[in-house]
């Protein structure tokens, strides 16, 4: 999911994705990426699998076409074969391995800085950010929401219907960048629901007490990650989990 500027070193911290020594040393278990926008932090990583290794790419059509602009990414096309993309459409669901469903969900999104504003006309907005709902054979459900501007009604439902989210948890509040750096953008200028609001997703979180709630895509100037600080107290007495490098998920 995504493929963060860190994956070399998220690569080398788990050892599940190492090489298979019968494989050869350029071998990886890690066979596609999903990505959920064209955002710097979701998308940097694939310039680190350029090693002529195959790999495929599962995004929407307005995600693949920035990257397509960006010569950059042709280092991931310097041999036959080496890129394959598959489109994500809102709603229709995929099983890239067996035993394994996913459906993109539609979330309200914004355009990318780095995107300029002549191809932002011919991109669809709609396209540009999507959270994914994980399906197991078995029936177990799980949503992972990285960047999500609200939570709308629709939306709140979806979740009630999942065993785990790992919902968008980059800022506590809406000018907490401001207040560091004057002139940078609010949360919701970034695309990101603060935690902390009125009306933030905490407070809609809390009311799903029977999902596993854990925030994710957390920014190191979010409050919830200083041991004891009135932040972290009041997502963990919510029953909310805060997520960390290394965490295991299972279904």
């Amino acid at each position: 999911m995504n493929a963060s500027p860190d994956l070399r070193d998220q690569l080398y911290r788990t050892r599940s994705l190492h090489p298979r020594p019968r494989q050869g040393l350029r071998d990886t278990p890690v066979a596609g990426v999903l990505l959920t926008s064209a955002d710097l932090d979701h998308v940097l990583g694939l310039l680190l699998m350029r090693e002529f290794t195959p790999v495929s790419i599962y995004a929407t059509n307005s995600v693949l076409s920035v990257l397509e602009s960006n010569p950059f990414f042709l280092m991931l096309e310097r041999v036959p074969g080496q890129k394959h993309t598959h489109v994500l459409r809102h709603g229709v669901s995929l099983e890239p391995i067996s035993g394994l469903k996913i459906t993109p969900v539609e979330l309200p999104g914004s355009f990318p800085r780095h995107v300029p504003d002549a191809m932002r006309a011919k991109l669809k907005l709609s396209e540009m950010t999507q959270g994914v709902i994980f399906e197991s054979s078995g029936g177990k459900r799980a949503a992972y929401l990285p960047a999500l501007p609200s939570i709308t009604p629709r939306l709140r439902d979806l979740l009630c219907t999942c065993d785990v989210v790992l919902v968008d948890g980059t800022l506590w509040s809406e000018g907490e960048l401001q207040r560091l750096q004057p002139g940078t953008p609010s949360a919701t200028e970034m695309g990101h629901m603060p935690i902390g609001e009125p009306h933030g997703s905490l407070e809609i979180l809390k009311n799903l007490a029977h999902v596993r709630r854990i925030y994710t895509h957390i920014n190191n100037t979010n409050p919830i990650l200083t041991e004891g600080s009135e932040e972290q107290k009041a997502v963990l007495d919510a029953g909310i989990e805060i997520g960390y490098d290394g965490m295991e998920i299972e279904l």
